[in-house]
């Protein structure tokens, strides 16, 4: 009888990890939790703060054509020996 406890305390720490993480992953993606990047947050523990730089707008016309470029490269087929 032990053992059906200790599955059913496991099962549920299991689900609430999921939970949790999911929830997680979805106030990042949402934007509602800022992402930080390494070389921010090396800034941040070598400088104790950071301040953001205003950027440029995006320059949508040169992203287009830097992605019609990629996109009209050749691409090689895969070597059928490499997947067996």
């Amino acid at each position: 009888m032990a053992l059906v406890y200790l599955f059913l305390v496991l099962a549920a720490m299991v689900v609430l990890a999921g939970v949790l993480s999911r929830r997680r992953v979805r106030r990042t993606v949402e934007g509602d939790r800022p992402v930080v990047s390494d070389e921010v947050l090396r800034r941040i523990l070598e400088e104790g703060s950071v301040e953001s730089e205003e950027e440029e707008p995006l320059d949508e016309e040169s992203i287009r054509e830097a992605e019609d470029r990629f996109w009209d490269e050749s691409w090689d087929e895969p070597e059928e020996e490499g997947w067996r």
